[in-house]
This record gives C-alpha cells, sequence and structure tokens, in this order.
C-alpha cells in the first residue's frame, strides 16, 4: 500500500522537506525516458524528476544490492574492432608483443616512435560506444591509459614547465566526447584502475566476496604483480562495502520510525555497521603481504601523475581539437591554468583513493553517520572545513573535488545520503541519556571509522614517507633505465612532511590526519585515546 510522504500529521513521523527526492516524481516514469538514453541521476539535472531510489541500491546510482559501487555486470577486457586502433596502442605501451613496456621519462627510440604513432594516429568516431555503458567504461579506460601513457614517456625538462603539455587530438577528441556520458573527467580516475577493471574468476557466477570474488584486472602501466594487487584489493574492498551499504540502508529506514523497536534495531546495525568497516580496514591492510612498497612508490605511482602534479602553479594539459570550455565541462569546480599565449592547460588530479566511496576515506559512511555532511554545491567535507579563501582558483577542499572524480551516479548517491530529513547524529544525541547502548554503538562505528584511517595513515607512512626519503635500489633503478650510481647518493632524502602531496594533489598528512582527529572529536561518549602520528 502506498502512502503520500509528503502529508505529514503527529503519527506519520517527520516531514518531508519541499524538493526532496521522495517528494519528486521519479526519473523512470517520465514520459520522456528511454532505455537508450542514459539515466539522469539529479534532480536538479532532470526537470525536477527524482532518481528512482526505493531503496540506497538503485540503477539510477549504479549501486547494485549484491556488488555494491562495482558493476554487477562483467567488466570489457577489449573493444570491438572499430576502436581496435586505440586496444593496438595500449598493447603497444604496455609491451604485450614482442618489445617491452614503454619506460617513465624514456625519452628513448621506444618511447619517441610511440608518441609520433599517437600524435599521427587518426581521430576515430565515438558514436557507437553510446549504445552500451560497458562500451563507455571501456574507452574511457583505454583512453585515459593511453593519455597518462603519453604524458609519462615525455622526456622530463631541468624545471617545471610554463606551458601546457599538449594532448594529441586522437585522444583528447574521443576522450572529451566520451567523458561527459559517464560524468568522469578526461584523466585516469580511480573508477578506471578499480572499478571498471576487475576480473572475477568465474564470469558466469555471481560476484561474491566469499564465492567468486575479484582476483585480477584487465589493465596496468606496469604489469607488475604489485600493480595489480593493488587494484585488486581495492575491488575486494568494494565488494565488502556491499553489505556495509546494506546496513546503512537499515539504519536510514529506522530513522523515519524512531520508535523504542527502532532505536534498538539502530543499535544492532551501528554495531555490524562498525564490523563491517573493520573488515575493509582488514582487506586495506592486506597490502602490506600483495604490494612491494618500493615497486609501488618508484615504478607505479608516478604513472598516476595529474597536470597539477607540480602543485597549484603547474602549467597542466592543453587538449588539442577541441572547444576550450568542452575540455573543462567535467571540472566546474577545479582549476585550470591559462598561460601569456592563451593556451589553457587543464589541472586535473590523478587516481586516488579519495575518488572511492567505500575504500580510502568512506565518505558514504561518514555522511551516513553525520559527521561529513555534504554541502549544496556537491562537496564532501566536514563543515568546520568549508574554506573561506582557497589557495587557488575555484579549489574547494580535497575531498569535495574528489567528489568531482566519482562517476555521476555516485556523486548523487553522496548527495542523496547527505539529504536524508532525519540525520542520525542528531537522533542519537536526543537518546543518549535515555539509550546508552544506542549511543555506545554509534560511538564503536566511529572509532572502527577512525581505526580504519589509522590503518591508512599506516600505509601511507610505509608505502610513501618511508620510500619518499630512500633512493631507490639497484633492481628498481635497473628497471627504471637508471642503473649507474649517483656518486653524490646519499643513504637517506631529506624531505617535508608537509610538502609532500598525494595523486589527487592534496597536501597528504595535513588531510589525514585532520580526517581522523574529526572522526574522534564527533564521538559523543568519551573520545578515543591519541593515535597514530606520521610526523
Amino acid at each position: 500500500m502506498s502512502r503520500d510522504l509528503t502529508q505529514t500529521s503527529p503519527e506519520a513521523g517527520p516531514s518531508i522537506p519541499s524538493g526532496h527526492f521522495l517528494s519528486l516524481s521519479p526519473s523512470y516514469a517520465s514520459p520522456s525516458s528511454s532505455p537508450s538514453v542514459l539515466p539522469s541521476t539529479s534532480s536538479h539535472l532532470s526537470g525536477g524528476l527524482a532518481p528512482n531510489v526505493a531503496s540506497l541500491a538503485s540503477a539510477d546510482f549504479e549501486v547494485d544490492v549484491r556488488t555494491g559501487f562495482l558493476p554487477a555486470t562483467r567488466n570489457l577486457t577489449r573493444l570491438p574492432l572499430e576502436w581496435e586502433l586505440w586496444e593496438s596502442a595500449l598493447d603497444a605501451a604496455r609491451g604485450t608483443g614482442e618489445n617491452g613496456q614503454l619506460r617513465l621519462q624514456g625519452g628513448g627510440e621506444r618511447e619517441k616512435l610511440w608518441r609520433a604513432g599517437i600524435e599521427t594516429m587518426g581521430v576515430l568516431d565515438t558514436v557507437g560506444l553510446r549504445s552500451s555503458i560497458r562500451l563507455l567504461r571501456r574507452a574511457h579506460l583505454v583512453l585515459t591509459f593511453l593519455l597518462h601513457f603519453y604524458v609519462h614517456t615525455t622526456p622530463v625538462e631541468p624545471t617545471p614547465r610554463t606551458t601546457p603539455l599538449p594532448i594529441p587530438e586522437s585522444i583528447s577528441v574521443p576522450l572529451l566526447a566520451i567523458s561527459p556520458l559517464l560524468g568522469l573527467p578526461p584523466i585516469v580516475t580511480y573508477s578506471d584502475t578499480v572499478l571498471y577493471n576487475f576480473l572475477a574468476p568465474n564470469p558466469s557466477a555471481e560476484l561474491s566476496l566469499a564465492t567468486n570474488p575479484p582476483t585480477h584486472v584487465i589493465t596496468t602501466f606496469t604489469g607488475t604483480k604489485s600493480e595489480e594487487q593493488f587494484y585488486v584489493i581495492s575491488a575486494l574492498c568494494e565488494i565488502a562495502g556491499a553489505e556495509a551499504l546494506k546496513l546503512m540502508r537499515q539504519s536510514l529506514d529506522e530513522l523515519f520510525v524512531a520508535d523504542e523497536k527502532a532505536l534498538k534495531r539502530l543499535a544492532h546495525y551501528l554495531r555490524k555497521l562498525a564490523v563491517q568497516i573493520d573488515r575493509i580496514s582488514d582487506i586495506t591492510m592486506s597490502l602490506m603481504k600483495s604490494v612491494d612498497p618500493e615497486e609501488f612508490y618508484h615504478l607505479i605511482r608516478p604513472w598516476f601523475r595529474g597536470g597539477d602534479s607540480d602543485g597549484p602553479q603547474s602549467a597542466g594539459w592543453a587538449f588539442l581539437g577541441v572547444d576550450d570550455d568542452a575540455a573543462g565541462t567535467q571540472a566546474e569546480n577545479l582549476a585550470d591554468r591559462a598561460t601569456a599565449d592563451g593556451v589553457r592547460g587543464r589541472l586535473f588530479s590523478g587516481p586516488s583513493a579519495g575518488q572511492s566511496i567505500c575504500h580510502s576515506y568512506p565518505p558514504s559512511h561518514s555522511i551516513t553517520l553525520n559527521h561529513n555532511p555534504v554541502s549544496t554545491n556537491a562537496g564532501i567535507a566536514p563543515a568546520a572545513e568549508t574554506p573561506t579563501a582557497p589557495s587557488r582558483p575555484n579549489e574547494a577542499t580535497f575531498v569535495q573535488r574528489m567528489l568531482q572524480y566519482m562517476p555521476l551516479a555516485h556523486r548523487t548517491f553522496l548527495l542523496h545520503l547527505s539529504t536524508h530529513p532525519t540525520p542520525l547524529r542528531p537522533l542519537v544525541e536526543h537518546y543518549a541519556r535515555t539509550h546508552p547502548k544506542l549511543a555506545e554503538a554509534y560511538d564503536g562505528a566511529l572509532e572502527a571509522l577512525k581505526r580504519f584511517r589509522e590503518k591508512h595513515m599506516r600505509i601511507v607512512s610505509l608505502y610513501i614517507v618511508q620510500q619518499a626519503r630512500r633512493r631507490p635500489s639497484e633492481r628498481v633503478r635497473q628497471i627504471l633505465g637508471h642503473s649507474e650510481a649517483d656518486d653524490n647518493e646519499a643513504e637517506e632524502v631529506k624531505i617535508e612532511l608537509g610538502e609532500m602531496r598525494g595523486t589527487g594533489g592534496s597536501p597528504l598528512f595535513k588531510f589525514l590526519k585532520r580526517c581522523r582527529d574529526n572522526t574522534t572529536k564527533a564521538m559523543i561518549g568519551r573520545p578515543a585515546g591519541p593515535g597514530f602520528d606520521l610526523s
């Protein structure tokens, strides 16, 4: 039996704010909707129509009840023949033929020939890709990997560039055509390396953490086991996050009722959520056994660098052959830099775990627990962290920027979570005295989130801080093509932690500590004790 949720009475519970998704006509009921058109995922982009959100698991959000944010259908391993030219170019870059893989900043004959081939390659039509979301995802992955191979095989200049690095039309034109269809920027993102890049052993069976988990990836930059496992472990975190999504949905459902039985069930769900967050933490820590820290820092991570890798003064990348405005359509809140000659360099950031909903900074958990709300401009940040004076034009907080690197449907999901008419935290505070087990369960979920961030900081310390302070080993130098030892080489490299930036462009450690500390401050009961420190 249906009921009008826009009406309220003392018995009906909380009222629904005007404009909330529950009071709007669903987008799937629109006469103009068509299976051939990608669904609208945001009410302000769909003429006042709301997404189909019978629960937090919704096709409009690209969320599946079984797989969470991972695609429920098998990822494509290769594009059809019409776009074989892209796939062949990627094969050549990855060294899947007779020749070896292209080298970082190599500048050798192989790198020069490959780059010349990209520069003279024709511009392929993208219209046929629009028939399938799977085709679009694979095309974005292939083109952005080609983009990063092209950029990072460019010989390094002695000083930072002052003019944008030009990106050939063969990459920029098709990439800028398909990126808006996915709601992604024209750069490698977490979605490309993880969500659209994993395979499970049994293609005919349902994806499952217990019986058919992600075990392989389709495309890597280095061909190393470390890189593959880095992506696989992230995918395992995502599939584990599906159960957390179920618990969050159940918790939010209880908020509509908020009677005695609902409060008891809510405490139960919060305790289970804490267990699931710890499970994701444990999967994340398995990196220690599967991913070599030196290989990650020196061989893998450099391929991730984006146009902003030299900091706010980066020259960026110039996408040739496209209208200047088109290159920024998916990055309204991202910075760009116009040089003296009028050529605009785009300062997109490389892939980062901050672009994941379930992995490194789980914003869906934070929003559900109401200590990291989503602002009206669809950015996520603790309220106290909203900047009043951005450090560069149009720059929001790191998490707000990372939101722009998620698929549009997933961004809309986070916004939907933040618009729940009955926030969790005020309710727990209201009942903290009369229902202490509820407050204890709430703090327990936040403690699990804090433990997650502590473990992430330990991983960052091992894989970035310690590696940045050391010279690469002879083994790694040989792989990089720098086998001769430097006579002036020191055992340790002096580096300021405050100057280190993540691949997402953030001041890495200030952000990590702030996330950890804000989680502790949000606890209703006693705060947790002092935590892990990187300094």
